[in-house]
């Protein structure tokens, strides 16, 4: 049994209120997102994962070192940075000869992988290049296909 999976009685008031954030609602707060660099990152994969994080900011989290996983051979390290950070969507970045600048989109349910889509970056506009790159908060990015 991991020290993450077990029922905890909290000991202090600061515990309680954490683990009441984290209870079933009515109405579901915001999703978080994590982006995670792969072991191979181009600079084009790396943009685009910190103009997500620009776009996604208080409801994100960028995972700046590498991480030498494969999401669609073992789920196993994303659940448990999903359980550390608490995020129910992901972003998993990645470069190698077979798929350049490939993107794995996903979504988590209770901290098991629910479902992935992998794509690959063609043609790709930072928000540096954009005349007005200042965005307002919480707006929700376009991906064409």
């Amino acid at each position: 049994m991991d020290a993450l999976d077990r029922v905890v009685k909290p000991k202090t008031k600061r515990a309680k209120r954490f683990l009441e954030k984290r209870e079933p609602k009515l109405s579901e707060n915001i999703k978080n997102a994590m982006l995670i660099k792969g072991g191979n990152a181009s600079s084009t994969v790396t943009q685009v994962l910190r103009d997500v994080y620009a776009l996604k900011k208080p409801y994100g989290v960028l995972y700046k070192k590498k991480n030498i996983t494969r999401p669609f051979e073992d789920q196993t390290s994303l659940e448990f940075f999903s359980k550390k950070s608490d995020c129910s969507l992901f972003m998993f970045g990645s470069h190698n000869k077979k798929r350049p600048n490939n993107l794995v989109i996903g979504r988590m349910y209770d901290y098991h992988v629910l479902d992935m889509i992998e794509v690959g970056i063609e043609k790709f506009v930072s928000l540096k290049d954009i005349k007005n790159s200042k965005c307002p908060e919480g707006t929700k990015p376009m991906l064409i296909f």
